[in-house]
C-alpha cells in the first residue's frame, strides 16, 4: 500500500458525509419548533375558566348585500376572523442539502539531494626551449527535489425556503373571501 493510500485508511468517511445530513435534519426539527411556537402564540390564547386554548380572532362588522326576490338589501354582518388566517406563518423547510467532500493528499516532503563532483587535471611539457601546459577541470552536479502537499476541502450546502400555506389555511382564506360575495335567498 502506498503512503498516499494509507492516508485514507481509518478516515471516517461515513461520519464525514452523514453527520452534516443529520445536522440538517436537526435544523429541520428546529424550524418545525419555530413554526409551532409562532403558530400557538399567534393563533391561540389560554381560556383560564375552561383550562383550554381559544382561537384569537379579529372582530369586525361589515355590510353584506343579500338579494331577496331580485332586490338587493344591505345587511350588517358580524365577522370573527381567526387571526391565523390573516397573517403569514413562517413555514420554512430544508429544501435541499448537498455535502461535498474532497480530500487531496499531496504529501509535503521536500527531499533535496545535491551531489557535486569535481575533477581537475594539469599537464605540462618543457623541452628544447618549448614550453606547453594543459589544464582542465570537469564538474558534475546532480540535484533532486520532491514536493507533495496534504489538504482537505469540505463543503456543505443547505437551502431553506418558505412553503405554501397548508390546505386548511387555503380553505379558510377562501371562506373569508366568500364573505364579500352577496347571498341570494
Amino acid at each position: 500500500m502506498s503512503d498516499i493510500a494509507r492516508e485514507f485508511t481509518g478516515l471516517p468517511l461515513g461520519l464525514l458525509v452523514c453527520q452534516p445530513i443529520l445536522e440538517v435534519a436537526k435544523g429541520q426539527a428546529a424550524l418545525c419548533e419555530v413554526y409551532l411556537d409562532y403558530l400557538f402564540k399567534l393563533a391561540f390564547e389560554e381560556d383560564p375558566q375552561k383550562h383550554t386554548k381559544k382561537a384569537k380572532t379579529v372582530s369586525f362588522t361589515l355590510t353584506r348585500t343579500i338579494i331577496n326576490n331580485g332586490t338587493p338589501h344591505p345587511v350588517e354582518v358580524q365577522v370573527d376572523a381567526p387571526l391565523l388566517a390573516l397573517v403569514p406563518v413562517p413555514a420554512f423547510t430544508m429544501d435541499e442539502t448537498t455535502v461535498r467532500f474532497t480530500m487531496e493528499v499531496r504529501d509535503q516532503v521536500v527531499d533535496k539531494t545535491s551531489l557535486t563532483d569535481k575533477t581537475e587535471s594539469q599537464f605540462g611539457y618543457n623541452a628544447w626551449g618549448f614550453n606547453a601546459s594543459i589544464s582542465g577541470s570537469v564538474t558534475a552536479q546532480n540535484e533532486h527535489t520532491r514536493t507533495t502537499d496534504k489538504s482537505a476541502k469540505y463543503e456543505i450546502y443547505a437551502r431553506a425556503c418558505q412553503q405554501p400555506p397548508a390546505e386548511g389555511m387555503a380553505k379558510l382564506t377562501t371562506i373569508l373571501a366568500s364573505v364579500i360575495e352577496p347571498i341570494t335567498t
